[in-house]
């Protein structure tokens, strides 16, 4: 089964919180919503995560801030373990460090890749967030 195709299961399971892309504020939320102990689904319209970073490759793409800008600070040892090699890094590096910090704190097993979110709709009656995707419709409380 490819990423983005839900299961049985995941179809008619509904989340504290679903989360549109995985970028950096994206993998962030996830990880913060994960710590406070709700159930979090982030989906994600490309194959991967980074955001910005993910998409825009095109030769000489870099930050335009210092690279420690873009490190996470919600954890120490995150911090210790990753070198940035330029003080503007450039979008590979970057990337690679959005893809470090997915597999470092097991992000991508609440992250369903190669999906869009068509809209939102708020439901009054429920106050259910019901969310639709090119697949399915999912729930968050």
């Amino acid at each position: 089964m490819s990423p983005a195709q839900s299961s049985p299961a995941e179809a008619s399971e509904a989340y504290d919180v679903v989360i549109v892309g995985a970028g950096f504020a994206g993998m962030y939320m996830l990880h913060r919503l994960r710590r406070l102990g709700f159930s979090a689904r982030v989906y994600e319209q490309g194959g991967g995560v980074g955001g910005t970073w993910y998409w825009n490759r095109y030769p000489g793409a870099r930050c335009d801030v210092e690279s420690m800008q873009y490190s996470y600070s919600f954890s120490e040892e995150l911090q210790q373990e990753w070198d940035w090699t330029e003080r503007y890094a450039p979008q590979a590096e970057i990337l690679k460090y959005a893809n470090h910090v997915a597999d470092r704190f097991d992000l991508r097993r609440d992250i369903q890749f190669d999906t869009r979110v068509e809209r939102a709709v708020f439901d009054e009656q429920t106050r259910v967030q019901t969310q639709l995707s090119q697949y399915a419709t999912r729930a968050a409380r």
